[in-house]
């Protein structure tokens, strides 16, 4: 199974992009031309990508740091504060996540905060008032 997105527009400032299947390099570079391409796209715009149904599992580091890189190079395009998340109660997978994390960092004005659940990343980009979708 490939990896496949589905892309949801919470409102005009924030957008969810759930990845399912097989995460791959030429997956997420698909998510986020696909993103990037959709008419209401704006720069600056608040992302939650939600890994929780994917299987992450087979990335490379070096994958990751694709990936990683692939996200600073759509960074002209895409959100001033992105969010992670990588479900709850798996320690190797919030461990990738944070590698992640830390490749992106790297690359100036490009920054991203993991989470396990959709809801804590809500928080962080809306405030404790927040209730996703």
């Amino acid at each position: 199974m490939t990896m496949e997105f589905e892309i949801e527009w919470v409102d005009p400032s924030l957008v969810i992009c759930r990845t399912s299947g097989v995460a791959s390099v030429e997956g997420y570079q698909a998510m986020m031309a696909a993103l990037t391409s959709q008419p209401q796209f704006q720069p600056g715009v608040d992302l939650i990508v939600d890994h929780t149904g994917a299987d992450i599992s087979a990335l490379t580091a070096a994958e990751i740091e694709q990936i990683a890189d692939l996200r600073a190079r759509f960074a002209g395009d895409v959100a001033m504060r992105a969010a992670g998340v990588v479900g709850p109660g798996s320690p190797m997978r919030y461990g990738l996540g944070r590698m992640f994390e830390a490749f992106v960092d790297s690359n100036p004005g490009t920054k991203i905060t993991v989470f396990e659940t959709v809801e804590e990343a809500m928080t962080w980009l809306r405030g404790t008032d927040a209730t996703p979708s």
